[in-house]
């Protein structure tokens, strides 16, 4: 009998994408596709599906010639489920069928082989297993013969077992995923691992809606929780920087490596100003520039994605435009982070465990501090010991023979390293999961302690989480529970700032003070110990406690129709308590009454939100439908109490029972602030054919941020796309085109980090009573009128894909103004109130990002590839239509020497300081620029003009990655070319050296690189000079940086590539070891981490599953 496989391939492959998420689409079920079909008398089984075959989106899997020998039937369904019609075909026959994946397998039930023929003798068995990237087995993938229609199918285990009648090639596929062939010679077992295929299977989770990606018009990056953990085991705000050119986070080169505290984080530029002083009223206002965070569907804060588990995190989305964006309206327009984590899956009990190590070792390569012998001679030449009356300076000349003396004997002390030390962290994560196809279940527990580079500081991190799910039939609820907490310190030997101030000749000591300096018969300075400090008691210390609960129910009304709804309560308390020992030298001049102090805040956030939607999704023919109505409300209450304690005993250790009251004029503080929002969200998406789609959001937004006469305003966006890949033309004369995708969007958003008080007047009660009684003052002044800060966003894309993904590229280009702002202009004093808001101006803002990949090296099927990547960002901003409207916060900043200014066509990012032409050679001193060309010695503020531009001129990664079957080695390196920084080691170490500052060490470029006498050609003034230092542009240099981001070797072995795992148990095992930040190279030389030093990590993971 002959024997054959019969594959149709007649299907859409809009069908073959995931339409029909639980989250996003509410599509017909493969058993619930209508068919309408009416046979011309009796026909034979085969016959009836290949006509079926017209009908349905499926790929057909059957034996011709066992099934031709069957009755035939006769078959009369007009727009009936195709369960009901395969039933009523096929039900009373000895056949059995199944759908699965997008493919339908017709058996006759007596066949007990799926594609083997009674062939000769000399057949070759081949046996086999199919996994998919992530070691899952893949059911239903089919093998056939090439250039055959002979071919099997997998089993529920990925198991096959085919016969070739004589040497060939096979071919294993699976719906979505790209096929592979294998050479067969000889009877042979085979593991073979599929990937999706580009844009096939692979979809966008938006966190409220989940979109096929292929259809997708907005510019968005995911990555998944695998990606994440080759740049680093940190948290996944560092791996993202890494791995996408728009997600920049800005270094804090005051707090360095400090793991307490949060990071800058900006997605296509800035959208607010913000500034101290230009602050909005509300002590709870988030950063005005961070991305919204969403989690499983609902909104999070930073500091729980910056904890947040990395082995919990199945992936990340980026949104970045307001076609991707405009669905969160009023959060969105400084982009969207959306975190997906695991979910359980069905089948047995399944166990994984991962431990990771790190080694923070401080980075100390941009100090550049003098030794002992030079900042002798510094204060020598600066006229430290030459000062003063004849007495005084004998008494200056004993205290330079002193420090002599110990220079002589080898006393030559570096202080920087007495805070710091390499700080070892370790963390574990564990999670367990399983059940059947109506309920499943997943438990996770993981811990982590951080230390961080100064001895002292470090973070404990813990969470546990347990997801519940429940199907049945048209039924889905879920339940996720998250518990987290964390206790945190900061280093007791406090600021780094102190370390590198201290004199390298004063020999380390327990003492108090390490020298007492004279400036004249009746002032003294006294030189503190900072060991001392570091060893009296003092503490910083907070602990938080929370807990969010996500309960979502999905019900399928029809094939058309789906409703879902979820809410989520989540609490979370910090408390904060900071001591000064009464024994500090900080309390040195003050009474008994008011040495030593406590400060404790404590802080609490609780949270609401509640969420409706109605989906609809329909397939007819070519065409493609999905709409959405969604509502949604929350409510946030924010608390906050605190209090500052004072007077302490001697031997006190911070408990506030033993102080003796609050500080003069002080009290205990408190404030409650309530947020409330409401939407409305209307979603279209329609495909034609799977080459155009269209996308359209229009949402109505309230909250309590803005004026009152402005509570609700609507956002929108529209968005096109074009898959070239699927036109015939391409198809056909281009087969080397794996995609091409053209796309725009537009559409507006808005951004309400900026508090609640900007809308309304704020009072607080006088601190005293008269005879009328207690009175109120205004605190704050509300802007009733007060719109919405609106960023209308524009973006261009196209994505690429060649020779099967060997060579892929994205480019984005787009334009982000926002219109208007909202600015806490200055009041006068007379009004008793510090600021109004108001609406003004517009920040400008366009770019330009690129991600490329090339693969010369790309064999998938004995898994050896070598690629190279590069992307990067280019962006520029500025301000426009201010007029004069901020001149008083002009002012301001003027008055404090601010480098920041708020003028039309001026960058955000500009440096505002005056023109210098350099230190005269004949005097030492400098020469400034005035507004209309001419030179002076005289500074003057009003000269200050633009004179540089922190921004970069162009930002990104470049790295190459190679595989080796278990092995993949990667490394990225980070560039940042064009920025201008202002140099504060120059401007504070170097020059502006007040005679006080003399006590402290500085910048060996303030005794080598200043000038000394006339004739000098220096880049600094005098060394003699110890008046206040004036900011020019002497200090604002550009900074070309190479940075080692991150390095990476792994090694993964499964369970059918050993057989050690075999009989332990392990169904795979990974090794991973990283080292991210190693070295940093730059073209200036700058100090970093002035509070808290910089760190280079070295890491290391082990992963093991069950």
């Amino acid at each position: 009998m002959r024997l054959r496989l019969q594959i149709q391939p007649k299907f859409s492959p809009l069908i073959l994408l995931p339409l029909f998420s639980a989250s996003t689409v509410v599509a017909q079920t493969n058993q619930q596709q209508p068919v309408t079909l009416q046979t011309k008398g009796a026909v034979s089984v085969p016959e009836f599906l290949r006509m079926l075959s017209k009908q349905v989106k499926l790929r057909f899997v059957y034996n011709a010639d066992e099934l031709q020998q069957l009755p035939k039937i006769t078959v009369n369904a007009k727009n009936e489920p195709l369960d009901q019609v395969l039933s009523k075909a096929l039900g009373s026959l000895n056949v059995s069928y199944n759908i699965n994946n997008g493919v339908l397998v017709v058996r006759y039930a007596q066949a007990k082989s799926t594609g083997l023929s009674s062939a000769a003798q000399t057949q070759i068995v081949v046996t086999g297993k199919v996994y998919d990237d992530n070691g899952k087995p893949l059911e239903m993938a089919t093998i056939r013969e090439m250039n055959s229609a002979r071919g099997t199918y997998t089993n529920s285990e990925g198991e096959y077992t085919f016969t070739l009648s004589q040497p060939g090639h096979i071919i294993i596929s699976y719906v979505g995923m790209e096929p592979q062939r294998e050479k067969i010679t000889k009877p042979t077992n085979l593991t073979t691992k599929l990937s999706l295929r580009a844009g096939a299977k692979e979809v966008v989770v938006t966190g409220i809606v989940t979109r096929q990606k292929d259809s997708y018009t907005g510019a968005v990056a995911t990555f998944t929780g695998a990606e994440l953990k080759t740049i680093g085991n940190n948290n996944i705000l560092q791996s993202l920087k890494t791995l996408d050119p728009s997600f920049i986070m800005m270094e804090n080169n005051l707090a360095g490596s400090n793991p307490n505290v949060l990071p800058n984080i900006e997605i296509r530029g800035t959208t607010s100003i913000s500034t101290t002083g230009n602050a909005i009223n509300d002590a709870f206002a988030s950063d005005p520039n961070q991305p919204l965070f969403i989690m499983d569907g609902f909104e999070t804060t930073l500091r729980v994605i910056a904890d947040l588990d990395m082995n919990r995190v199945k992936s990340v989305t980026i949104l970045k435009d307001a076609g991707s964006t405009a669905i969160y309206g009023a959060k969105a327009a400084n982009g969207v982070v959306v975190i997906e984590t695991l979910r359980p899956t069905p089948g047995k009990l399944r166990l994984s465990y991962t431990a990771d190590f790190r080694a923070e070792i401080p980075d100390l390569s941009g100090f550049n501090i003098m030794n002992a012998t030079e900042k002798l001679e510094f204060e020598r030449l600066a006229g430290r010991y030459s000062t003063g009356s004849d007495d005084v300076i004998q008494e200056h000349q004993e205290q330079y023979n002193k420090h002599l003396a110990a220079i002589l004997r080898g006393v030559n002390t570096y202080w920087l390293s007495e805070p710091l030390q390499t700080g070892l962290s370790h963390g574990h994560s564990i999670y367990t999961d399983g059940g059947s196809n109506d309920f499943t279940y997943g438990l996770g527990l993981n811990y982590k302690k951080t230390s961080g580079a100064m001895k002292g500081s470090g973070r404990d991190t813990w969470g546990g989480n347990i997801d519940l799910t429940y199907r049945k039939k048209n039924l889905n609820i879920s339940n996720k529970l998250f518990v987290s907490g964390y206790n945190s310190a900061e280093s007791n030997y406090g600021s780094f700032a102190n370390w590198v101030n201290a004199n390298p000749y004063y020999e380390k000591t327990g003492d108090k003070y390490l020298d007492t300096i004279i400036r004249s018969k009746i002032y003294k300075n006294n030189v503190v110990n900072p060991l001392y400090e570091a060893n009296i008691l003092n503490f910083n210390k907070s602990k938080s406690f929370g807990f969010t609960n996500n309960f979502q129910i999905q019900y399928n009304l029809n094939r058309e129709f789906r409703a879902e709804a979820g809410i989520q309560v989540s609490n979370t308390n910090t408390v904060s308590n900071r001591f000064v020992s009464p024994l500090s030298a900080q309390f040195d001049n003050v009474s008994v009454m008011q040495k030593g102090r406590f400060d404790n805040s404590n802080s609490n956030r609780f949270n609401y939100q509640a969420s409706a939607m109605i989906t609809y999704a329909k397939v007819i023919n070519k065409h493609m439908l999905t709409m959405n109505l969604r509502t949604a409300a929350e409510e946030e209450i924010r608390k906050n109490l605190s209090f500052s304690a004072v007077g302490f005993p001697t031997a006190s250790n911070g408990n506030p029972a033993f102080a003796f009251g609050y500080r003069d004029g002080d009290k205990p503080s408190a404030s409650e602030v309530v947020f409330r929002r409401l939407n409305f969200n209307g979603m279209l998406n329609y495909v034609y054919n799977g080459r155009y789609a269209l996308d359209m959001n229009y949402r109505i937004d309230g909250t309590t941020s803005f004026g009152r006469d402005n509570k609700f305003t609507p956002f929108w966006s529209f968005g096109a796309s074009w898959n070239l890949h699927n036109e015939d033309f391409i198809r056909n004369e281009y087969p080397w085109i794996t995609m091409l995708k053209i796309r725009g969007t537009v559409g507006t958003s808005s951004n309400v980090n900026m508090g609640s008080f900007s809308s309304v007047d704020v009072y607080n009660y006088f601190p005293s009573v008269n005879l009328d009684g207690q009175g109120v003052e205004l605190n704050a002044m509300g802007n009733a009128g007060l719109k919405w800060q609106t960023t209308k966003q524009s973006n261009i894309g196209v994505d690429v894909s060649l020779w099967n993904n060997r060579l892929s590229l994205n480019a984005e280009k787009y334009w982000k103004p926002t219109n208007p702002l909202v600015v806490m202009l200055d009041m006068p004093s007379s009004t008793g109130v510090v600021g109004y808001p108001i609406n003004t101006g517009e920040l400008y803002t366009s770019g330009f990002e690129l991600k490329f990949k090339y693969a010369p090296i790309y064999n998938l099927k004995d898994r050896i590839i070598l690629s190279f990547n590069a992307m990067g960002t280019i962006f520029k901003s500025e301000y426009r239509n201010f007029n004069n409207s901020l001149y008083s916060l002009n002012t301001k900043e003027q008055s404090n020497s601010s480098l920041q200014r708020y003028y039309d066509g001026a960058s955000p990012s500009a440096i505002w300081v005056v023109p210098s032409m350099g230190i005269d050679p004949a005097t030492g001193k400098e020469v400034f620029m005035k507004l209309d060309g001419t030179y002076t010695f005289t500074y003057d503020a009003k000269d200050v003009r633009v004179m540089g531009d922190t921004k970069p001129t162009a930002e990104g990664v470049f790295g190459t990655s190679f595989t080796y079957k278990q092995f993949n080695l990667s490394a990225n390196f980070r560039y940042r070319f064009g920025g201008d920084i202002f140099n504060t080691a120059l401007f504070d170490k170097v020059e502006n050296i007040s005679y006080d500052d003399l006590l402290k060490n500085q910048d060996r470029r303030a005794l080598y690189d200043r000038w000394k006498k006339p004739g000098d050609q220096a880049s600094f003034k005098s060394i003699a000079i110890t008046d206040d230092n004036f900011k020019s542009s002497r200090f604002v240099q550009e900074e070309n940086v190479i940075i080692g981001e991150s390095f990476n070797l792994g090694y993964t072995l499964r369970r059918d590539e050993s057989a050690m795992l075999k009989k332990i148990g392990l169904s795979s095992l990974r090794f991973n070891a990283y080292m991210n930040d190693i070295f940093r190279l730059s073209s200036i030389q700058v100090e970093r981490g002035i509070n808290y030093p910089f760190a280079n990590t070295v890491a290391f993971s082990i992963g093991a599953s069950f």
